[in-house]
């Protein structure tokens, strides 16, 4: 397995390295536009790795058949669109894409049958979520409506190529709700999700033209769910509070609490 990796920013040297580390992988080859980033991934790993700015030259002299991908948004389509000619596996940062019909054009890629892509999307996995699923599940307990809160105190809301709408794609519904709905998902096993409402607000001076706040609430097998996502929050929150007709559930990473209504 020769596996390489495509952009070094600050997700891939918070959470993708030091995961590929515990896991004992090596790691074959290392392509950004900063060599700066390189060298930080390098430093991490205390290996010599080859290193590349252009990505097309790392495909063809690495030949990899895994690619790890973590790019602004908006260059995903021409990175992917080169890489689908060749045998691989990809693992992209989420958003999976920023349209519907650059989604369908991804999903195309991946309909090869030596081309796969795969997105990112790891708060479904977190112990204390499987948990409060089994409990739920075991009880048979009926929900009428949950509470999602995901906030975080960025020092730098929404900064760099994140500011634009062109770059981006969008703001905190877009990148942080990513992970709400695939909670939702996990949750409810994959069933249709519908927007009821969804209000997203952008309290800058004009620093960025993209969302840093979204209240939302969505549907799902009848249950509403409210979310409220923020990157401009005063605290670090992710939790879920689910409403059943004899308990409810609270839940973050770290524990679950149950109540009885009676």
């Amino acid at each position: 397995m020769k596996l390489a990796i495509i952009g070094c920013g600050n997700i891939v040297l918070k959470e993708h390295i030091p995961a590929l580390i515990a896991l004992g992988l090596k790691i074959n080859g290392l392509c950004d536009l900063s060599i700066d980033n390189i060298n930080k991934v390098k430093d991490l790993l205390k290996y010599d790795v080859p290193m590349f700015l252009c990505y097309r030259k790392l495909i063809n002299e690495i030949k990899p058949n895994i690619v790890l991908m973590a790019l602004p948004h908006n260059t995903y389509y021409e990175v992917l669109n080169y890489c689908s000619k060749f045998p691989m596996k990809i693992i992209k940062e989420k958003p999976f894409a920023l349209t519907l019909s650059q989604s369908k054009i991804f999903s195309d890629f991946s309909r090869g049958k030596y081309f796969k892509i795969f997105t990112v999307c790891q708060k479904r996995y977190t112990s204390a979520y499987e948990i409060l699923k089994r409990e739920i599940q075991n009880t048979y307990e009926k929900i009428s409506h949950l509470k999602i809160r995901y906030t975080i105190p960025s020092k730098n809301p929404n900064g760099n190529w994140r500011s634009r709408y062109f770059t981006s794609g969008g703001g905190v519904w877009l990148d942080m709700g990513y992970h709400v709905i695939d909670i939702i998902n996990y949750f409810f096993d994959g069933q249709e999700i519908k927007i009821n409402y969804c209000r997203l607000i952008n309290s800058s001076n004009d620093d960025y033209d993209v969302d840093d706040t979204a209240f939302v609430e969505l549907e799902c097998n009848k249950v509403i769910i409210i979310a409220y996502i923020s990157c401009v929050s005063m605290e670090r929150h992710e939790d879920i509070t689910i409403y059943g007709n004899n308990r409810i559930y609270y839940s973050n990473p770290e524990k679950i609490t149950i109540k009885n209504k009676q």
